[in-house]
């Protein structure tokens, strides 16, 4: 699946899941065209949690740190996954 591909199918077209399943939307900007949007099931956000406290871990964190998340939280993906990491990790 390439950006274009979610682009020409927007908003929801090309989503892998019946929406009733869609636990998470996040989307770009749309700076330069269509905003891509990418949905995510519960399992998606738990497994995208799991693997972002594990690289935090990795990197010397540990639970009970206080860890500063700088990204944005609109729709943008980054901010999120970094925070449900952190919490993940404790």
């Amino acid at each position: 699946t390439t950006k274009e591909d979610l682009r020409q199918s927007y908003p929801f077209e090309m989503m892998a899941v019946p929406m009733e399943q869609v636990a998470r939307i996040h989307a770009s900007s749309g700076t330069t065209g269509k905003p891509t949007v990418v949905g995510y099931t519960q399992k998606d956000v738990d497994n995208w949690a799991h693997l972002v406290a594990r690289s935090i871990r990795a990197s010397g964190g540990r639970p009970g740190d206080r860890i500063h998340v700088a990204y944005g939280y609109g729709l943008f993906t980054g901010g999120l996954g970094a925070h449900y990491g952190a919490e993940a990790l404790g």
